[in-house]
């Protein structure tokens, strides 16, 4: 399997989630932003970047065939990463993953090993391996897909009527309220609060006048 097929699975489960994608060419760059092109330098083969809402993510290849040659693609894939977050936003680096598609697991192979040591080592970024299956592709494709942040798993639960969707309601109206505030200003301080959580010299001064009038 190719990461091709990966890759437009992926992009049709976004669109269908109503979400944006964008291809984004230069997280796969094999330079850094702001450095010119060394001649030497040559991308990785079958690399797809992608931007899926504040997610960056790079689809790539990856041979489940022995525990070296997963390290070996690891290290090459870690350094691409680096490389990608240089075309980053700062605020989506957290986020972003390696969406790996497993090519030509042995069907004999202790591939599954193999597969719990690229998802467990979190080095650079989180990682998520799809096996396809050619009898079942979009089974396994919707198997892959609930283990990653586009997952909704809100979307198959039945909602129930009256039940608070916050268990703690109310609970810093009773923390203040405990701590000698009456109930009438332990209100105003949480609308208080909630006003002018983006002021916080204004909001002393009203949690302040609030108490003095109590």
């Amino acid at each position: 399997m190719t990461t091709e097929l990966l890759k437009s699975l992926l992009v049709k489960a976004v669109v269908d989630l109503g979400w944006q994608v964008d291809q984004v060419e230069d997280f796969t760059s094999p330079t850094f932003r702001s450095r010119s092109i060394e001649p030497d330098a040559r991308p990785i083969e079958g690399l797809f970047g992608l931007r899926i809402g504040d997610y960056p993510v790079i689809v790539a290849p990856i041979a489940l065939d022995s525990v070296e040659g997963v390290k070996a693609s690891l290290k090459k894939l870690h350094a691409q990463m680096i490389i990608a977050r240089s075309f980053m936003y700062e605020r989506e680096v957290i986020n972003s993953h390696l969406f790996l598609c497993a090519t030509s697991p042995t069907p004999t192979g202790d591939w599954q090993r193999l597969v719990d040591l690229v998802e467990r080592d979190e080095t650079v970024c989180r990682k998520i391996v799809w096996i396809p299956k050619e009898t079942a592709m979009q089974e396994s494709f919707d198997g892959f897909l609930t283990r990653t942040f586009m997952a909704i798993p809100w979307a198959h639960v039945e909602a129930v009527s009256g039940v608070p969707l916050d268990q703690t309601h109310g609970l810093a109206e009773r923390i203040l309220e405990k701590h000698g505030l009456e109930k009438k200003v332990a209100q105003r301080w949480i609308t208080l609060t909630e006003k002018l959580m983006d002021d916080a010299e204004s909001l002393v001064i009203e949690l302040v006048q609030a108490k003095e009038e109590s």
